[in-house]
């Protein structure tokens, strides 16, 4: 059996389908990936900063163990219905506007960055059967709440002797002129969007938004979503910048 025989099997015995073939599985990133209609190729959301995914190599999916597959270094666990891959800190004070992004991303504005590509996110994601918005939001900041699957994001990081793992909000905190708050969020898988053809999370490299962002894959429903000025890096609690950290994305229950 060849290699590409061998990942088609794979990936069929993982959907529960006979018949489900390699290429097939990159049409549902299309098919699937909420805003794909008229209306959300429309949306502007400015320029791309990436290549688009057409010059991204076709992923291949292995099985690592039962239950368990995985493309590139995002692991895919579907008992517990999560996502697993590596980051790093990439801001240990400062405003932000992301909580995550790609590498070649906003890092200027991003608490954590990873080498992932949102395009094979993606498919992980619709590989578990997430269900993005067919409402995406018209423009960053919008007051509009994101739509989406709910999901909790994790993070894991070697603490001295010990891995801890602590919610990702727990590194953030809000801030006015009087108030310094912790930050509790719901994140919302939204799928992100096409527009011009391009699948926009992997031409701007943003994968989880804190000021709402249409092209994110993850939202959130907070209301602070409207303000790029308020959000901060909790100093006291996020380790220095490039410590190395495990991200678990999961179906909120």
């Amino acid at each position: 059996m060849t290699l590409h025989e061998e990942q088609k099997k794979q990936m069929a015995i993982f959907l529960n389908r006979k018949t489900m073939i390699h290429s097939m599985l990159l049409g549902l990133v299309f098919a699937l990936t909420a805003g794909y209609s008229a209306a959300q190729q429309g949306t502007s959301a400015g320029p791309p900063v990436r290549a688009p995914e057409s010059h991204i190599a076709t992923p291949a999916i292995e099985k690592i163990s039962p239950g368990i597959f995985r493309i590139g270094e995002i692991q895919i666990h579907k008992k517990a219905g999560s996502i697993t891959f590596p980051a790093q800190v990439n801001m240990d004070k400062g405003l932000l506007e992301y909580l995550l992004v790609q590498s070649q991303g906003k890092t200027h504005e991003s608490l954590l960055r990873t080498d992932v590509e949102p395009y094979y996110l993606n498919i992980a994601f619709l590989l578990l059967g997430f269900e993005g918005t067919d409402q995406p939001l018209t423009e960053q900041g919008s007051e509009q709440i994101p739509g989406g699957e709910p999901v909790e994001i994790s993070v894991i990081f070697h603490d001295g002797s010990k891995n801890q793992t602590v919610p990702a909000e727990s590194w953030l905190e809000t801030r006015t002129d009087k108030t310094v708050l912790p930050v509790s969020l719901t994140w919302k898988y939204t799928g992100s969007q096409i527009m011009s053809g391009a699948f926009q999370a992997q031409a701007q490299g943003s994968i989880a938004a804190i000021f709402h962002d249409p092209v994110a894959l993850i939202d959130h429903d907070g209301e602070g979503g409207v303000n790029d000025e308020i959000w901060f890096v909790n100093e006291e609690a996020t380790p220095p910048a490039g410590t190395p950290v495990t991200v678990t994305i999961t179906a909120k229950k």
